[in-house]
């Protein structure tokens, strides 16, 4: 179980975690009556993961040593973790180490390793690895004394593991592992955004992307080249509303934005080179979400992952679907 440590980053705190999940995902069917998302092939349709169970929050996914992995926080505030392997699915099973979380988790493989954070209970950032096949037996803090009053987001740029996370005065923050280092303190983006939602980051194009839900509920977008972010956060174009975090992913040459409509619906829009589409186009298949997307890729194929309004996971497809 992940110890609460003490002491804070007073008003710029970055709010962490502990871990915690139970039964596994619920969701009703997806996304309203669609135009057809602007990628190439169609999507495959919505359909449930195996194994029952229910979430009250976001997926998150990642691929790890060629096998999908699809994290959720369970009903009893527990990590649990599904895997396909091209073939099969694993079932749903809970990460090790007795943690609790109040919001979604995060995933990201950095260094042979998969990393899973999670804010604590105590507003803390947690987070757990697993090396092959086997799991850290508890979770650690990110060091920083950061609180979180949502999920974080991590990415890997530059040979860094970058994770980051929304201030407890609603300021984007992030901090740095270098191979086994982290820094010693959150760091706020610059550009003076808020948001109150969880951030959403991916690398594209030897830039790391962060978006973000603005206070008047718009997109906007910051950047990180090399060392140095953007001055001020962006919108993104396209006027579109969302009550949730969105999420992001690179794939076949461009990055893709998801997000929650104001209607529950899925929304895309898509950042080629550096120009974004000038609208978000709902993603096909009809249903609903009370809850933001998570998007990854798998096998080269774009894998999108909602709570239902049944609260069971679901997932839609560009590309073939997995047998």
């Amino acid at each position: 179980m992940v110890h609460e440590a003490r002491g804070g980053i007073g008003r710029r705190s970055v709010r962490a975690m502990v871990v915690g999940i139970a039964a596994i995902i619920a969701a009703t069917a997806l996304v309203g009556t669609p135009a057809q998302a602007a990628l190439t092939p169609a999507w495959s349709g919505w359909s449930q993961l195996p194994g029952g169970g229910a979430t009250p929050d976001s997926p998150a996914t990642t691929t790890y040593n060629d096998i999908q992995y699809v994290f959720v926080r369970g009903t009893d505030n527990r990590i649990y973790v599904q895997t396909h392997n091209g073939v099969q699915s694993s079932g749903w099973r809970e990460v090790p180490g007795t943690g609790l979380t109040p919001s979604a988790p995060a995933a990201v493989v950095y260094q042979n390793k998969l990393y899973v954070f999670v804010r604590g209970t105590n507003d803390r950032i947690y987070g757990n690895t697993l090396a092959g096949s086997t799991w850290g037996s508890q979770w650690t803090e990110v060091p920083g004394t950061g609180l979180t009053p949502s999920a974080p987001a991590a990415a890997v740029y530059q040979s860094k593991l970058q994770v980051l996370v929304r201030g407890t005065n609603d300021r984007i923050y992030g901090n740095t592992l270098t191979n086994s280092s982290w820094g010693s303190q959150w760091t706020e983006v610059p550009g003076t955004g808020l948001t109150p939602s969880a951030p959403a980051a991916a690398v594209y194009q030897d830039r790391l992307y962060a978006l973000v839900r603005g206070t008047d509920d718009r997109i906007y977008g910051n950047t990180l080249t090399n060392s140095t972010w953007g001055g001020q956060w962006t919108e993104v174009p396209g006027t579109g509303l969302t009550p949730s975090a969105p999420s992001l992913v690179a794939y076949r040459g461009d990055l893709h934005a998801f997000v929650r409509g104001t209607d529950n619906g899925i929304y895309l829009n898509t950042l080629t080179n550096t120009t974004w589409g000038n609208q978000w186009t709902q993603v096909p298949g009809g249903g609903a979400t009370p809850s933001a997307p998570g998007a990854g890729t798998y096998q080269g194929v774009l894998h999108l992952f909602v709570r239902g309004t049944d609260d069971r996971i679901w997932v839609d497809r560009v590309g073939p679907p997995l047998p």
